[in-house]
């Protein structure tokens, strides 16, 4: 953990050690979904040396859950400013690393368009053009859950890497 906290990871450090890798920025990639997402955007944020490109997949930007089907998600304005605010203060020009959004829109899925769409319309002021590098995706009907992210994993997977 201690290495991790450094930034040199030990899981990425014996990969890179006990494998044929390009360990670069440019050939070094996080992704997850869901918390996974949010993991893989602090790792990226936090140590733009070593993460040339990041994948989010059905980001849980709201932290919460909302109490039943329908509900308001709680704080969700805070959130929303606390995610912007985090992203503003700590992301960083670019510099040629690319960065992958998408959600679905069924399940806990269709609570994520409202803080997506704030973090999409933050990124272009802090100098990240979109289709070069960032993208956000809309997956329509798909839900939260392992099936829709792996029909969808060569999309983030084939702009990171283009």
């Amino acid at each position: 953990m201690r290495a991790l906290m450094r930034g040199t990871g030990p899981l990425k450090a014996a990969i890179d050690r006990g494998y044929p890798t390009r360990p670069g920025r440019d050939d070094t990639a996080i992704m997850g979904s869901s918390m996974g997402g949010l993991i893989s955007l602090a790792a990226f944020v936090r140590y733009p040396r070593i993460y040339g490109r990041a994948g989010c997949l059905s980001t849980h930007w709201p932290i919460f859950i909302p109490a039943g089907e329908g509900a308001p998600v709680p704080h969700a304005a805070a959130v929303t400013a606390m995610w912007t605010g985090w992203l503003r203060d700590t992301l960083g020009a670019p510099a040629g690393r690319r960065l992958w959004f998408d959600h679905g829109t069924a399940t806990l899925d269709a609570l994520y368009a409202p803080y997506q769409a704030a973090v999409d319309a933050l990124l272009p002021t802090l100098g990240w053009m979109r289709g070069r590098d960032f993208e956000s995706r809309v997956y329509p009907g798909a839900p939260h859950e392992e099936n829709a992210w792996a029909a969808r994993l060569t999309d983030p997977l084939a702009w990171l890497y283009r």
